[in-house]
């Protein structure tokens, strides 16, 4: 029955990562995500450190770029990018322009887009995107002992994301990114003989084709 379970695991884990390639780049200074391309099927979507998209691209770009007209009885949509080539791309509607997928991306071609949507119960993640296509993206809530990484990316599908906590001992990696997936980063802490490197990127080890990290 494990052997079944492992051998399931391992068979998403692999279709995952044959259709997905994730990258994300932290900044030089503070080390902490400045964007990471998701790339399902030739689409690449462009998210923030904070889950929002900043753009998209395509292989499937050449042609003709086109745009929703000014209507007022599709304002969600009204003057936004219609077309890209062969891509077509819609955006998402609500009775109440103050929901938070109002106005948003929808869908870039095939590829689905959702967002977060709870005010209520999850207001720290309303209107960041939920979920690309299959894969599904989370974020780090409050915490009352430490609460350095509210806000920030947790996971995108089976790729956990840590970022260095409150350290009396050693602040070096604090608030910077540590973990993204396989790949792993640590930082210089040595601040006596060497303190002039003190807190900057040591070394970035398990990069891959599919899950990478590089500094911007």
């Amino acid at each position: 029955m494990k052997i079944r379970k492992l051998l399931l695991i391992g068979f998403i884990l692999f279709n995952f990562l044959l259709n997905a390639q994730i990258k994300a780049v932290i900044s030089n200074s503070t080390y902490t995500i400045e964007t990471v391309d998701l790339t399902i099927n030739n689409v690449t979507v462009v998210l923030s450190g904070e889950g929002e998209i900043q753009r998209f691209y395509s292989d499937n770009s050449n042609g003709t770029t086109d745009y929703y007209d000014q209507d007022v009885f599709n304002k969600h949509r009204a003057g936004k990018l219609k077309s890209l080539g062969g891509i077509q791309v819609d955006y998402w509607d609500a009775m109440n322009q103050n929901d938070p997928k109002y106005g948003k991306i929808k869908s870039i071609g095939d590829l689905k887009v959702d967002y977060w949507d709870s005010i209520h119960f999850d207001p720290e993640k309303a209107g960041k995107v939920k979920s690309i296509g299959n894969i599904t993206i989370d974020y780090y809530p409050k915490d009352i002992i430490d609460n350095s990484r509210f806000g920030k990316i947790k996971s995108i599908g089976n790729i956990s994301i840590d970022y260095g906590l409150k350290d009396i001992i050693d602040s070096s990696k604090f608030k910077k990114l540590i973990k993204f997936g396989s790949v792993k980063l640590d930082y210089w802490n040595d601040n006596i003989i060497e303190k002039e490197k003190f807190g900057r990127l040591k070394f970035i080890e398990g990069n891959s084709k599919e899950v990478s990290v590089s500094v911007l």
